[in-house]
């Protein structure tokens, strides 16, 4: 019978399942690939793999996690392009948000129907500690750009949800026809563009006062 591993074997496993479940997700997909498959490219058996995940949609969250945060931080840090009118940098933050969406191969993974099925299988407590570190982590740059009179003073519990919908908006794209999403997409990002976003010149006046 071999032997226990130790916590730093088990941290080190569970840092190559994450790898390297990335890297199989993002070449064949949540569907096509199997816990077989992880557990052989991080030798493990497949019994050994359910010592760390109860499912490969588990892992498969836990690994869209670590691509959030790559991204999120850059994206969100560097929002308002300086020289550049707030409302345009705005607007263009949400369309490059948009664009790793649906190109990014684990993100455009997540369509309507990928996107049930993950919800089915992963535990209920991991969904709301996701929701929860989301909204703790968009909510800082939410609160900075309010501080800075760069962003409109609103209820932060309501515009995570506002947020929160238009990313469902953006996973929920393959229900519409035509080009019916890239003209709701527009209008979504002007509407929120124009309402949140203080112009250069309003946002001087609200400092002076």
């Amino acid at each position: 019978m071999p032997r226990p591993w130790s916590e730093k074997e088990k941290e080190i496993i569970k840092k190559n399942l994450l790898i390297e479940a990335r890297r199989l997700f993002e070449k064949y997909g949540l569907q096509k690939t199997t816990v077989d498959e992880i557990a052989r490219a991080v030798n493990i058996s497949k019994g050994s793999f359910y010592i760390f995940y109860q499912s490969k949609e588990e892992l498969y969250f836990d690994v869209l996690e670590d691509v959030e945060r790559e991204f999120k931080d850059k994206m969100f840090k560097n929002a308002f392009e300086p020289g550049m009118n707030r409302r345009k940098s705005f607007k263009s933050f949400l369309n490059q948000m948009i664009d790793l969406l649906i190109t990014m191969p684990l993100y455009k993974e997540i369509t309507s129907s990928n996107y049930e099925l993950l919800l089915r299988k992963l535990p209920e407590k991991t969904l709301e500690e996701h929701m929860q570190r989301d909204q703790e982590e968009v909510s800082k740059f939410f609160n900075y750009w309010m501080d800075q009179g760069w962003m409109k003073k609103v209820d932060i519990e309501a515009l995570n949800g506002l947020f929160l919908s238009l990313i469902h908006f953006v996973i929920h794209r393959d229900d519409f026809k035509g080009s019916n999403f890239e003209a709701a997409k527009d209008l979504w990002i002007d509407a929120l563009a124009n309402y949140l976003i203080i112009e250069d010149d309003k946002a001087e006046e609200i400092k002076v006062k």
